[in-house]
């Protein structure tokens, strides 16, 4: 059985800048990394996909992206600089390498894959949290063929002529935007979604959040959080070719029945409704196996040795953010090798 100082499950953007940051301090560590290659969750994301941060917010520790620094990447210019990174900084990446288990024994931690075993003092949870799907308890009344998000690639991924989108955020937004070219579409939101424009006065909102000291304001624990829809080229003006839906109470067959009262039928639906996190792979008693827990207490979990990233507002605004998660990566391991 393999020994390391640390093991971080997750080859990510918080994994990456953990790693990093564990390289340059000298420590003997190893990320697992479920994916083919280094940046596969990028790659496997909808294909009109870009971000919103531009490129001088987008880059993790010690390397720049090769793009202007006003550019906003696409999903594939993110894929490929993190497989780059991996590849410039000679990460110890085991690619293909799922967790299966992680326990603790005797003060060790133990990391089945299915690969290969191995032994940690400290290990760093940082897979992400869209691994497992969420969807409303009455799918399971539903039989109009559906997708979640983050199976959805591009409007070739639906079918029929009248499609649902269920959702709230920035992905069910452009999901349904990109849709209306093709397809009635009909947006059914558990609130009204708050839009604000992506660019103020030709600056990005990201920059102006940075100069004006937003991004790395700390987060308030229990804050209720609305995601904030960006409007960037023409995403408003196909948002209104949708029809806005409430919620939906319930579903018989390929009807569903909105919380107004009214019925209508579909023929696909789309669920950008979020996802919950997998700890399913976490078998220590001690565990508090709580999201809203560890990001009360910053990634650090109650039980010894063991660390978070990628929890959404885990410590400051902009945690969600590549910008801000390299910065949760650094204390994560300041905590550590504390």
């Amino acid at each position: 059985m393999k020994e390391k100082e640390f093991v971080i499950i997750g080859g990510g953007q918080c994994g990456l800048s953990a790693g990093r940051y564990l390289q340059k301090k000298g420590c003997d560590f190893v990320i697992l990394e479920q994916n083919k290659e280094i940046g596969d969750n990028w790659r496997n994301q909808y294909d009109s996909l870009k971000l919103f941060t531009p490129a001088q917010f987008s880059a993790l520790p010690d390397l720049p992206m090769a793009l202007s620094p006003k550019a906003r990447p696409t999903k594939d210019q993110m894929a490929d600089y993190f497989s780059r990174y991996a590849s410039h900084f000679d990460m110890p990446v085991h690619n293909k390498n799922k967790v299966l288990t992680l326990k603790k024994n005797k003060g060790a931690f133990l990391i089945s894959t299915v690969f290969e075993e191995i032994k940690a003092q400290k290990v760093i949870i940082a897979n992400g949290f869209c691994q497992k799907p969420k969807f409303p308890e009455w799918v399971n009344d539903l039989n109009t063929p559906y997708l979640h998000s983050k199976d959805y690639r591009n409007p070739i991924s639906v079918k029929g002529k009248k499609v649902l989108v269920v959702g709230t955020g920035n992905s069910a937004a452009q999901i349904a935007a990109e849709l209306t070219k093709y397809y009635e579409v009909h947006w059914s939101v558990n609130r009204k979604p708050k839009l604000t424009p992506l660019y103020i006065f030709g600056k990005n909102v990201i920059w102006w959040a940075s100069r004006l000291g937003i991004l790395d304001r700390v987060a308030k624990k229990g804050q209720k959080r609305i995601e904030t829809i960006y409007q960037y080229d023409n995403l408003k003006k196909q948002l209104k070719k949708t029809k806005k839906q409430p919620i939906i109470k319930e579903a018989t067959g390929n009807q569903v029945l909105f919380e107004n009262g009214k019925k209508e039928q579909y023929d696909f639906v789309v669920f950008a409704t979020g996802f919950y996190p997998d700890f399913d792979f976490i078998e220590i008693e001690d565990f508090e196996n709580n999201l809203e827990t560890l990001r009360e207490n910053s990634g650090l979990s109650r039980v010894k040795g063991l660390y978070f990233l990628g929890i959404p507002f885990q410590r400051t605004k902009s945690s969600h953010l590549i910008h801000g998660s390299q910065k949760d990566a650094k204390f994560i391991i300041e905590e550590a090798l504390s």
